[in-house]
């Protein structure tokens, strides 16, 4: 089995095709991934993004050549070159298993590589999936003063509310693989301002977990600013009723906080 990622920011431009044997396989995006059966036998890849005017042709004979082992799941990730080529890079599981909970599989496409011409005898393993293990929202009212982000800013009650999560995810460390922490605002105010606020809310919230003790090398933080809105009418609603709309604006305001696991399907 072989596993392709390409991470959210790893670098700028559009889809990567990649070729095994010179067939077709998957057309991968920021943030994807795409799986195959393949066999124990060197195999020749390539990729390149997408372009209108390349010839692929030539691309298929630009390969890189990787043994695949029997039996096991082989990861790659897909980087960006000083010449902006792209190579695909093999990984160890270690390294795959802190990145696949930040992707989602791709679909959109159909591979055409043969699989039964690929292998006589196709290996089946089970292949580790991310799964959603529990998700904590707080709300940012109860967390921070009103606009506020740093960690002297912070709330009674929000202390309180993350050191209840923090020993809820010590305990349950064991199942764990990688925690996500992800800042939301309202749509008042200018959309940079608030990613720069929902992101350091993000992180004070981080800090505050490794504080109580969770790993921090296993979080990573993301500032969504107003997208993903809980409520998305407040200002069509309460145009002229300033309480009423910061009141309906506050589901919107919140910090989220994602445990991962991953489980072989």
């Amino acid at each position: 089995m072989a596993v392709f990622l390409r991470e959210e920011n790893a670098f700028n431009g559009p889809a990567v095709n990649i070729f095994l044997e010179g067939e077709y396989l998957t057309s991968l995006q920021p943030g994807g991934y795409k799986m195959l059966p393949v066999c124990a036998n060197p195999t020749q890849m390539s990729a390149a993004f997408t372009q209108s005017e390349l010839d692929y042709s030539k691309v298929r004979q630009k390969t890189q050549v990787y043994d695949l082992p029997a039996g096991k799941i082989q990861y790659f990730k897909l980087v960006e070159d000083a010449n902006q080529s792209i190579k695909i890079q093999p990984l160890t599981e270690a390294q795959a298993q802190q990145i696949l909970p930040t992707v989602r599989e791709q679909t959109h496409t159909l591979p055409r590589v043969e699989k039964n011409k690929v292998c006589a005898k196709p290996v089946y393993v089970n292949v580790p999936v991310q799964t959603v293990l529990k998700k904590y929202t707080l709300q940012a009212n109860t967390l921070f003063a009103y606009a506020k982000s740093g960690p002297n800013d912070m709330l009674k009650k929000g202390r309180e509310e993350v050191k209840t999560i923090a020993d809820q995810i010590i305990n349950e460390q064991s199942q764990i693989s990688h925690i996500s922490i992800l800042g939301y605002t309202d749509p008042v105010g200018t959309e940079a301002f608030n990613q720069q606020l929902s992101l350091r809310r993000a992180e004070t919230v981080r800090n505050l977990l490794t504080m109580y003790g969770v790993a921090r090398q296993n979080i990573s933080v993301e500032g969504r600013g107003e997208q993903d809105l809980v409520v998305s009418d407040c200002q069509s609603r309460y145009a002229k009723d300033k309480l009423a709309h910061e009141q309906c604006d506050l589901p919107n305001r919140r910090v989220e906080i994602i445990t991962y696991g991953i489980k072989a399907e």
